[in-house]
């Protein structure tokens, strides 16, 4: 490959999306998130070992790159998960690494 050639979109998604998750502090978040579903950033602060102003910046990085919607409800910000995006993240690591399972194959004997 050469240095102007670009790379291919799902090469670019996969980085893109793996980034988001490159600090431990956002996979403990999307974790906890699975596990607890809808919460607070205080929620999250409570039983997390982080700080909110921690947790607040990886909140928002999380929401950025698609990993968690945010609601408004009254005067909290109710995070979830946005599973859709782990899907895409698992998918693109399979397409990207080739882990896709082979078509089968017709034997003669």
């Amino acid at each position: 490959m050469k240095k102007t050639d670009s790379f291919a979109e799902s090469t670019e998604k996969l980085a893109s999306l793996s980034k988001a998750i490159g600090h431990p502090a956002r996979i403990q978040i999307l974790l906890f998130l699975m596990e607890s579903g809808p919460s607070t950033c205080q929620d999250i602060v409570d039983k997390l070992p982080y700080s909110q102003s921690t947790v607040s910046g990886h909140l928002q990085k999380l929401k950025e790159d698609g990993y968690i919607n945010l609601k408004y409800q009254k005067t909290s910000s109710i995070y979830t998960i946005q599973k859709d995006t782990l899907f895409e993240l698992n998918k693109l690591v399979q397409t990207v690494f080739k882990l896709l399972p082979d078509k089968p194959q017709l034997s003669l004997f």
